[in-house]
């Protein structure tokens, strides 16, 4: 607990650094604990009132998915360059309504809009916390990138019994409205209080730096001195989204579940164990990759995500062995929050920001192909053991892409050809 006082103080106060990661925990809690991942829970309600195909509906995650991939420069530039304070609070407020307009819905198409003006409310949250961290934090970048995206898995298990419980006492609809203005809260207040894009805009130093030119020089992301093929950037796309196509799984959980003959409160409580999972896989995956790099990281989580796979298979019968595989499922998402940071910095270097927010429009891209792909899927054969054996085969393409860059990035940064 000392050790812990003392890394948060600097000179006897608390840095303003923290209070930076604060307003990140806000973002990913908000934007995407609530607004994204607790869209499963509502959904299940809406498909048995008004019997829409599940892959029809799951449309609606495709359309968010495309607009966060086409809206994500736009609105990131907007971020760094104008009044980032005021941006991120004008368009949180915008996607709060449009989540909360939800509750107003009879027609598929009006589902529809609300993931546009989603979609775009949430693309920029990954670059926004990645770069605003970079920007305050000298040393710890592991730690603190898996604290700040452990944060949609903190508020996503918690409000995820929370929305079902609302849906049984004041309906879906409600829920819609209960879960926006949540959301609102939860992002808006830190930012309004503590949001400053660099240390500089205050007269400060980030969190770590040292008087000594030795120390800062060995935590400062340094320029490479090797030339990086163009073949590189599709192999770390391919180990990040190979793995999370079947990230999308999680909105199709507590349809699983209804499948298997469990209730609504067992959907959330899978959804809850999920959020989870995703909490301690990135603040796992952080630690480790601060201590032995993001590679072992990464396989670690992948040896997980593959267990949990083949219990959604073989413990059906069990709601407590679900319970257990959906934690261990959950870690899939420090796959996508934690490790494309770490893993570009480790590859380009101080040019990994343009690398950063090119791969992120294609994840959103390729978001937008297996939130419709997977649920059709389910749809045409009745089972969702076609979707998890694939899951298994994407993971182990990507496990085996994973030590062929470190192979060659060892061989690079050696000096061998």
């Amino acid at each position: 607990m000392r050790e812990m006082r003392e890394m948060l103080k600097t000179n006897g106060k608390i840095h303003h650094a923290w209070f930076i990661l604060l307003v990140c925990l806000g973002i990913m809690g908000g934007l995407v604990g609530i607004l994204l991942n607790c869209t499963g829970i509502i959904f299940t309600e809406i498909i048995k009132e008004f019997g829409f195909r599940t892959g029809d509906l799951s449309i609606y995650y495709s359309i968010r998915s495309m607009v966060r991939a086409l809206a994500l420069g736009a609105v990131s530039g907007m971020f760094f360059k104008k009044n980032s304070k005021r941006v991120l609070i004008g368009i949180t407020a915008i996607t709060c309504i449009a989540y909360m307009s939800m509750g107003l819905y009879t027609q598929l198409w009006q589902w529809y809009i609300s993931a546009v003006f989603i979609g775009i409310g949430t693309s920029y949250t990954g670059m926004a916390i990645s770069v605003l961290l970079a920007n305050w934090f000298a040393t710890k970048k592991g730690l603190v990138m898996g604290l700040a995206m452990s944060a949609s898995g903190v508020l996503g298990a918690v409000v995820s019994p929370m929305c079902s419980t609302l849906i049984v006492s004041i309906g879906w609809r409600g829920a819609c409205v209960a879960m926006g203005l949540l959301t609102m809260a939860v992002v808006c207040i830190p930012a309004a209080l503590f949001l400053v894009l660099t240390p500089q805009e205050i007269g400060m130093k980030p969190y770590g730096w040292s008087e000594n030119p030795v120390e800062n020089a060995k935590n400062k992301i340094s320029e490479i001195n090797y030339t990086v093929p163009g073949y590189i950037f599709p192999v770390c796309v391919c180990i990040i989204c190979l793995a999370t196509l079947i990230g999308a799984v999680l909105n199709q959980l507590p349809l699983y579940s209804a499948q298997l003959g469990y209730g609504v409160a067992t959907g959330a409580m899978i959804t809850s164990f999920a959020m989870w999972g995703n909490v301690l896989g990135k603040l796992l995956t952080g630690w480790l990759a601060d201590k032995v790099g993001p590679y072992k990281a990464l396989t670690m989580t992948f040896a997980m995500v593959i267990t949990a796979l083949v219990m959604f298979m073989l413990c059906g019968a069990s709601e407590y062995m679900l319970y257990f595989a959906a934690l261990l499922f959950g870690t899939i998402y420090a796959v996508d929050a934690n490790v494309p940071p770490l893993l570009f910095m480790d590859v380009y270097g101080a040019d990994y920001t343009k690398h950063l927010k090119n791969f992120q429009t294609i994840g959103f891209a390729l978001g937008t192909f297996s939130s419709s792909l997977l649920p059709y899927i389910y749809d045409f054969t009745g089972s969702y053991n076609v979707i998890f054996i694939l899951g298994i085969v994407w993971i182990t393409v990507s496990l085996a892409m994973t030590w062929w860059l470190k192979l060659w990035l060892d061989k690079k940064k050696a000096g061998t050809k």
